[in-house]
């Protein structure tokens, strides 16, 4: 089993997310050209920000017509409960998760979380390609060397594989 990570896809949110990240126009264009590469044995961890409304929309047209598995780490704008997400498409609906994979024991989440020293890596999104020291305080606190930012921008809106982010 493959598996592939993504963050902020932002769907519906294509003005202000060229405003503020200068993503092209054609950004969710690429995003599910990608999404359409994934098969039925992988599984796919979104750590949040899925849309900003049409979420019926999105999820009818993109997120249940994926195969693979489909985990969700919800984000600040993925409003829903989870028993909404999970009854469109979503296997698993969490804030954060924890796994261990190639003898690291990894924290999934939206935002960085206050690094307690247990895990050795938090994979997150949120920041985009903003420079995250512009953020409030706690984001401040919370960033160290164990801290890893995904940011599509940075990806040409591509899926992060997981093994290669750890390598």
């Amino acid at each position: 089993m493959k598996i592939y990570l993504t963050t902020d896809t932002h769907f519906n949110h294509v003005d202000k997310m060229i405003e503020y990240c200068n993503r092209p126009k054609n950004y969710e264009v690429k995003i599910i050209q990608d999404f359409q590469l994934l098969k039925d044995t992988d599984l796919l961890i979104h750590l949040g920000d899925i849309c900003i409304g049409n979420d019926l929309t999105i999820h009818n047209e993109i997120i249940e017509r994926l195969s693979c598995r489909k985990v969700l780490v919800k984000g600040n704008h993925d409003r829903k409960s989870n028993n909404w997400y999970m009854a469109h498409g979503w296997d698993f609906v969490c804030d954060y998760f924890s796994m261990k994979r190639h003898n690291k024991q990894i924290l999934f989440s939206h935002i960085p979380r206050v690094w307690d020293g247990y895990y050795d890596i938090n994979i997150h999104g949120h920041f985009h390609n903003a420079n995250y020291r512009r953020w409030e305080d706690i984001y401040k606190k919370a960033y160290n060397a164990g801290q890893k930012l995904l940011a599509l921008e940075y990806n040409n809106y591509k899926l992060f594989n997981l093994d290669k982010v750890l390598s």
